[in-house]
């Protein structure tokens, strides 16, 4: 299984933080694996809520079809993902108070019969480089 977790500070207060985050329209101004949308794209993100997602990683395309698990706002938002080959996902993002901004912690798992061996490495490696642009690009819209 591939894991990875990336943390950073933004000087937004966590519910400004929180409303960019569960805005699934604006994913694609800070997510750097998105590519699209497919479907019905739901105005927010809450428990329970479901939406198809073209992603890209390691320059390879795939569809991933998600659910909220938990919206806790606005701390928690966590969500479960079906991908090609039996691929799942799990994605996390908490946001706590700190200093009188944010500390957003982003995190992501992979795990599946296709990712075995070498290939779990590499995805570990692409996917760190992506959290770290994402979560990057999300603190440069909140500042």
């Amino acid at each position: 299984m591939a894991a990875v977790t990336v943390e950073a500070d933004a000087k937004a207060d966590p519910t400004q933080v929180w409303k960019l985050v569960v805005a699934l329209p604006r994913v694609g101004e800070w997510n750097t694996m998105h590519e699209g949308f497919t479907g019905e794209v739901p105005e927010t993100l809450g428990e329970g809520t479901t939406y198809q997602q073209r992603v890209k990683l390691m320059g390879m395309p795939a569809e991933m079809a998600w659910r909220v698990t938990k919206a806790e706002a606005p701390g928690r938002l966590e969500q479960a993902g079906d991908g090609p080959m039996g691929v799942k996902a799990k994605m996390v993002i908490a946001v706590e108070s700190s200093g009188g901004g944010s500390h957003i912690t982003y995190g992501m798992e992979f795990a599946g019969p296709a990712l075995k061996g070498a290939m779990d490495g590499m995805l570990q490696k692409q996917a760190t480089a992506a959290c770290q642009q994402a979560l990057a690009k999300l603190v440069a819209l909140l500042d």
